[in-house]
This record gives structure tokens, C-alpha cells and sequence, in this order.
């Protein structure tokens, strides 16, 4: 009888270290996928934040060509403007000019 119990105890510690060593597979095993998951779920964030980024520089380079369009195009208008105001004067301009290099009054 008493070997009986000897024996039924050295299995029962024998089926709790069996059963430890399995929690801790499947510990490890949880452990390591939770690991790849997390990898993954970083490299997706990251790469969606890049792409944001990205997008935003893009929204941003044609924004600023839009408005340096605009500024172009209102700094053609002044300079045309200019052209327009300056064109009776430039005959007298151009003369004024010669008449000082060639040292006339």
C-alpha cells in the first residue's frame, strides 16, 4: 500500500512537470507571436507614417508651386505694367542717354 501512494505521487509529480514544461512551450510560443505581431504592427505604423509624410511634402510642394504661380503670374502683370508705363518714355530715355554719352546737353 505503501509503495502504491509512492508511486501515484511520483506520477502526479511526474504529470506536473509535464504539464509545467507544456505552459511553458506554449508561453514561449505566445511570447514569440506576440513578438512577430508587434514587429509587424511597428513596421506597418511606420510605413503608413511615411506615406503621411510623404503625402503631406507632396500637398505642401504643390501648394507652394501654386502660390508661387500666383506670384509669378502677379509679378508678370506689375512688370508688364511697367513696360506699358515706361514705353512713351523709352524714345526720350534711349535719346537722353546718347545725347549724355556723346556729351551732349
Amino acid at each position: 500500500m505503501a509503495s502504491e501512494q509512492v508511486n501515484r505521487i511520483l506520477e502526479a509529480e511526474k504529470k506536473a512537470v509535464e504539464i509545467e514544461q507544456d505552459a511553458r512551450i506554449k508561453a514561449d510560443e505566445i511570447l514569440a507571436n506576440a513578438q512577430k505581431q508587434a514587429q509587424k504592427d511597428y513596421q506597418e505604423a511606420l510605413s503608413n507614417a511615411r506615406k503621411k509624410v510623404a503625402n503631406l511634402y507632396e500637398e505642401h510642394k504643390t501648394s507652394g508651386s501654386n502660390e508661387n504661380t500666383a506670384s509669378d503670374a502677379a509679378s508678370e502683370k506689375a512688370a508688364e505694367k511697367l513696360r506699358d508705363d515706361a514705353e512713351p518714355n523709352r524714345e526720350a530715355a534711349i535719346t537722353a542717354a546718347m545725347n549724355i554719352l556723346m556729351g551732349r546737353k
